[in-house]
């Protein structure tokens, strides 16, 4: 034990609280420490034998009408942490019992001394009434327990309940250690280390200490019954400190030191201004209490009994049902906002089980409504359907559910070209978030990819359960998988070889700018499947598509042609077949666009509001036009101001183009604009006075 400080025991000490005691006309008890460590000395004296004369001289004149009892711990068998007992019950008139206890008693054992306390807590129904314990310790607790987290338990548990402890020749250190549970109790640490300072101590805190402030009415108004773990309302009537709350509370649990429940600030509900609150009624049937806490003095300062009944809690369901299937469950019980019924693996996390499945139930006011639908697991075995109530975090009721393997298969072809469409057959549950996916295992450094995915549906006809699936655009070994989404699990498997096929374009080697010219293709020809033009050097290296046509959807399809426009720019880019399904370039081939002439013969002036003509040299596609444009409208972003489509023009064989010319004074342009390629081709300027 750790060396103490040379003190006695004033007997002052033990009489100055026993008559506050019998003052305050209520029910205590000493806990004595009969550790072995009582036997070291205190000025060549036995501290056992302190401790054994101090009580029979206090206790000699303690009056007759006050009810107190005798704890001990260690005084039976050394090491033993459960050596504590009762030694005399509370009674009144029992003084002379407790100094011949203590003077017979034995000094062995550890220190336990936070459990014993607890337990005379528990003799004193704390819960119920006010209660007090007085703690003479030399020691510190041996028996890993945390006196500091007691006191703040007792205190918040506890109707009116106080612990004093006497610290029998402890260091100041050591007195710090378990002045907390008198402390947080609203109770005393007395030291035991100097007769006269102990004795001023007694004397201002026990003995002419201000009596405590009387606590404030409450009330309480409830049903004397209700369901377990339905939500019921509780009035109130109190003094409404901010943290004042109403608890529901056990006073069985914890060995008797009881449990909070539920609570529910009393200014916190959003019912504060008609004074209720709602709470939820304990998962198990029996008898609990109601109390109104006051927070600004911590104490209970009213309660009232209430019953909680069974509730009829039951699911209803088929005992087998196959891997990953739907299943409907029929269900009775509170249908609170937090409850579910869920599919339970109690097997899984090495026996601690795992909710596989959950849907939240409520009350609708239609009882044969009240149904969910869960999806079984993808792994047959044992499982349980079970009734979960949220606000308790209590299952209510189980159900066995007996997972079967089910038929669950792939038909395909077991080669394919690249990039071709794949009519997959399917035998499955047919789950909401089931699919049919073409998978690669090799992607990823061998973690796999959904290369392309189908949702599947049992619609009731077994012939039509295919799905359309596109092949990889690259040669390979892949997989088909049957997905079962629900439990994000593979069902079936199939091996899929996917093979080079001819992929290639027929198109002319140089083209002029802005023009158009024909590709033949050959290909996959799927959905999404492009001819484009492609400058690689364009977003910086990333590359830009100038030009594309669907192959599906060129009016050229039997005959595998697409017309295409050139760019506007002369230079080289690239022909290429695109598979729009894999995002991949499946051909390419160079193209180059050479330069064409692009010009006009047009006066340099012109009157305002005057119509011109323009003759002029260029592509002439069909969305080329000439335009009078003004550069400096719009801040410098300039404006059209006036167009003409070449080929629609009157005189597209002369290559003529008639405009008007702006009424404004100034010096605008005449441009040749490429709509294909959305470029101006040529600029020259025009005077308009």
């Amino acid at each position: 034990m750790p060396r103490k400080t040379r003190a006695a025991l004033p007997a002052l000490a033990l009489l100055s609280l026993a008559t506050g005691l019998a003052q305050a006309g209520e029910n205590a008890i000493i806990v004595l420490d009969a550790s072995g460590s009582m036997w070291g000395q205190i000025n060549g004296k036995p501290k056992l034998e302190i401790a054994r004369e101090t009580l029979a001289t206090v206790l000699a004149d303690a009056p007759d009408d006050l009810a107190l009892g005798l704890m001990a711990y260690g005084h039976r068998e050394k090491g033993n942490c459960n050596d504590i007992e009762l030694v005399v019950p509370v009674r009144t008139g029992s003084a002379g019992d407790i100094a011949e206890a203590a003077a017979t008693m034995k000094f062995l054992g550890m220190t336990p001394l936070s459990e014993a306390v607890s337990r005379a807590a528990g003799e004193l129904k704390f819960t119920e009434q006010k209660a007090t314990v007085i703690l003479i310790t030399d020691g510190l607790e041996t028996c890993k327990a945390d006196p500091c987290a007691l006191g703040t338990e007792l205190e918040q548990s506890g109707v009116d309940f106080t612990a004093h402890v006497v610290g029998f020749g402890l260091s100041a250190e050591e007195g710090k250690q378990v002045a907390c549970l008198a402390e947080n109790t609203g109770g005393r640490y007395i030291a035991a280390n100097d007769a006269d300072g102990l004795a001023a101590a007694l004397t201002e805190t026990v003995v002419e200490a201000p009596p405590p402030a009387p606590l404030p009415e409450a009330s309480l108004d409830a049903p004397a019954t209700v369901p377990m773990s339905s939500r019921f309302l509780v009035g109130w009537d109190g003094p409404a400190h901010q943290y004042d709350e109403v608890q529901v509370f056990d006073p069985r649990d914890r060995g008797g030191r009881g449990k909070v429940i539920d609570n529910q600030r009393v200014l916190g509900d959003r019912r504060a201004d008609d004074r209720q609150v709602e709470l939820v009624a304990p998962a198990k049937p029996g008898q609990y209490l109601l109390r109104y806490y006051h927070g600004a003095q911590s104490r209970v300062i009213a309660t009232r009994e209430i019953t909680v009944t069974e509730a009829d809690v039951a699911l209803t369901a088929p005992d087998e049902v196959a891997i990953a299937s739907n299943i409907t469950v029929g269900w009775t019980g509170p249908g609170e906002r937090y409850d579910e019924v869920q599919v339970f693996d109690p097997a899984a996390r090495g026996g601690r089980g795992h909710v596989v499945d959950n849907k939240r139930v409520l009350v609708d006011g239609d009882a044969g409504d009240n149904k969910v639908v869960l999806v079984a697991p993808a792994t047959p075995g044992e499982y349980q359907l079970r009734y979960w109530n949220g606000d308790n975090s209590t299952v209510l009721a189980t159900r066995a559910l007996r997972v079967v393997e089910a038929e669950v298969a792939l038909t395909a072809p077991d080669e394919v070209a690249i990039a071709s469409n794949i009519v997959v057959g399917w035998t499955g549950p047919g789950a909401r978030y089931d699919e049919v996916q073409v998978f690669d295992p090799a992607a990823r450094g061998g973690r796999g990819h959904v290369v392309d995915n189908k949702r599947v549906l049992d619609n009731g006809d077994p012939g039509k359960r295919e799905v359309v699936l596109v092949a990889p655009a690259k040669p390979g070994d892949y997989l088909l998988r049957y997905w079962n989404g629900d439990n994000n699990t593979e069902l079936a498997t199939r091996p899929l070889k996917v093979v080079a096929a001819e992929v290639a374009l027929e198109a002319p080697a140089l083209v002029p700018a802005a023009s158009y010219f024909t590709v033949g293709w050959t290909g996959p020809g799927a959905r999404y499947d492009h001819v484009q033009v492609h400058d690689p050097d364009d977003r910086g290296g990333r590359g830009k598509v100038i030009d594309n046509q669907r192959v599906q959807s060129d009016k050229g399809f039997d005959q595998r042609q697409v017309t295409m426009t050139a760019p506007a720019r002369p230079g080289r880019y690239e022909l290429r077949y695109w598979n729009g399904d894999n995002n991949a370039a499946l051909h390419v081939q160079p193209l180059e666009v050479t330069a064409v002439q692009v010009s006009f013969d047009a006066p340099a002036r012109g009157a305002a509001g005057q119509t011109i003509t323009i003759g002029w040299t260029g592509p002439g596609a069909r969305y080329d036009e000439v335009q009078v444009h003004d550069p400096n409208d719009r801040g410098g972003r300039g404006k059209v101001l006036a167009s003409r489509r070449l080929q629609s023009d009157a005189g597209y064989d002369q290559r003529k183009a008639s405009l008007k010319l702006p009424d404004a004074p100034g010096t605008y342009e005449l441009r040749y604009w490429n709509g294909d390629n959305s470029a101006v081709m040529h600029v020259q300027p025009i005077i308009v006075e």
